[in-house]
């Protein structure tokens, strides 16, 4: 248990530092990938996943459209989620998504989005973008860039319709919360 305050803690810390740790706009580039990979892997790491995923002993996948996030979500590969390590895979298709534990798509793949809601529909794969809308539209966390600093925003009933839940200490930093 001392373990899993000492965890939300740092989370808290990490999420207070992106959120409020101005960017340049040419370091928010790059960064920015990085960052929003981070982001992801903590939503992931803060994320109340159903017993039967916590019994499987595969590795966690990660799984991301747009090629630009490549070298960003490759890099979480060195982590654990849980106690399994990460594998991170680029997706093309929203047909692959039922190999996924989580999904992260950009932008650039917006007309994915509608077939993206379908491919996961009451599954417990968590969904997260930087779309414009994304947790409006049914997705279940979208990150935020305003005035050079990335917040987020999350949509609590698709999450649960989905049999997840998430942190509280991740709903207070959100800056909005769909109910």
């Amino acid at each position: 248990m001392k373990k899993a305050n000492l965890s939300r803690q740092i989370l808290y810390s990490l999420l207070v530092v992106f959120v409020l740790l101005p960017r340049s706009s040419m370091a928010m580039s790059q960064d920015s990938f990085d960052l929003k990979a981070a982001f992801t892997y903590n939503f992931a790491k803060f994320t109340q996943w159903p017993e039967s995923r916590l019994n499987t002993p595969s590795a966690w996948k990660i799984c991301f459209f747009g090629n630009q996030y490549r070298d960003s979500f490759m890099g979480l590969a060195k982590k654990k989620l849980v106690t399994q390590s990460i594998t991170a895979i680029q997706l093309s298709e929203t047909s692959q998504i039922e190999q996924c534990d989580v999904v992260f798509i950009d932008a650039n793949s917006r007309d994915l989005t509608r077939r993206l809601f379908l491919a996961v529909d009451n599954k417990p794969i968590l969904t997260v973008s930087d779309i414009s809308g994304f947790a409006v539209q049914g997705g279940m966390i979208e990150i935020v860039e305003k005035d050079k600093r990335l917040f987020f925003n999350i949509n609590i009933k698709v999450l649960e319709a989905s049999g997840l839940d998430i942190s509280s200490q991740v709903l207070k930093l959100a800056l909005e919360v769909k109910r």
